[in-house]
């Protein structure tokens, strides 16, 4: 517990320094997309397998009954002329079996090919079925593909162009690709202004109970219980001001590292917190911070160096004198009448 406990204010506490640590220009061409078509499938591919052909019999061969030796012979030539005379009847019989079967043979082998060739064309048809069917699922795939990368085309023709709706799209990307940690509620509004070339940003906090209250976990023996000791309240109070310094500066900082191509000249950022009043119970969105700046001014300052504070206080934001409870700041002049 102790050690979640740690990772998770290590990484509120580190949420400026993380986004130091990578590069936020999106390179949209990068974000071209491909087809990825699955192998083609199908359970006629294989062709049927030719049956064996039907082959003619051996030719029956008579054998004729072996004659009586001895006494036998001299007393069994009747039997043996009846066992012969019958051997003989048996042996026609089975020989014109043989022969009818023979001659059938021609005709059975060639419905045996017919049936085979109707099964062989049946099985090609159903191959044509499933390979149109998976030929319209590619056609599909590449049509969504085209399409996305159309958009593309017209979203980098736009950009370049610094249209006022690509720009801001270009933004939403950028903002879509940093991350904060998973339980660390925060949103943002954005839109560029293509006339005065300034983007325009409203920052949403977590509000001041999102982040961990306690300090430590610690394992009681005598009572088998886990108890918890507190972050003070001025602990509480400075964390959460310094997040929403560094948030701020952490989004000015992505915007102009992502505009290599300098679109924006200036950003003016209000944040604040959305909670409901406990005076009235309503929904309300409470402004805690406003800044504008150039971008000249704010690109001359290492971040890596800064106390984020004392860097706001440079840019002559107007920021809440207690934003752990909630202190808002007089915003009816607008970011710049400050």
């Amino acid at each position: 517990m102790n050690a979640h406990l740690e990772m998770q204010l290590e990484e509120i506490d580190s949420i400026l320094e993380a986004t130091l640590k990578v590069d936020d220009y999106v390179d949209l061409e990068k974000l071209r997309k491909s087809a990825s078509h699955p192998p083609f499938e199908s359970k006629y591919l294989a062709p049927i397998s030719s049956p064996a052909p039907i082959q003619v019999p051996p030719e029956p061969v008579f054998v004729q009954p072996e004659a009586r030796k001895g006494l036998s012979a001299l007393t069994g030539k009747k039997k043996h002329a009846a066992s012969v005379a019958a051997a003989r009847a048996a042996f026609e019989e089975q020989h014109r079996q043989w022969q009818a079967y023979s001659a059938s043979i021609p005709m059975r082998q060639l419905e045996q090919l017919t049936a085979h060739t109707a099964a062989e064309e049946q099985r090609l048809q159903h191959l044509a079925s499933d390979r149109s069917q998976y030929d319209k699922e590619c056609q599909a795939r590449q049509a969504e593909v085209d399409a996305a990368n159309a958009e593309l085309d017209t979203l980098i023709h736009n950009f370049q162009a610094g249209k006022q709706e690509a720009v801001t799209e270009y933004v939403g990307i950028v903002f879509g690709n940093s991350v904060y940690p998973d339980s660390f509620p925060w949103g943002v509004d954005y839109e560029y202004d293509q006339e005065s070339r300034e983007l325009r940003v409203s920052l949403t906090f977590p509000q001041p109970s999102a982040l961990p209250t306690v300090r430590q976990y610690k394992y009681v023996k005598a009572k088998d219980e886990i108890t918890e000791s507190l972050q003070t309240v001025k602990e509480q109070r400075d964390r959460y001001s310094s997040v929403v310094e560094n948030m701020v500066l952490r989004t000015l900082h992505e915007v102009w590292e992502s505009d290599r191509d300098g679109k924006i000249d200036s950003i003016s950022l209000a944040g604040g917190v959305a909670h409901i009043d406990p005076a009235t119970g309503q929904e309300a969105f409470t402004p805690l911070i406003a800044v504008a700046v150039d971008r000249t001014t704010f690109c001359a300052i290492d971040l890596t160096r800064v106390t984020p504070a004392e860097t706001l206080k440079y840019l002559k934001a107007v920021v809440s004198k207690n934003p752990h409870a909630l202190a808002g700041i007089d915003t009816s002049a607008g970011v710049r009448g400050h």
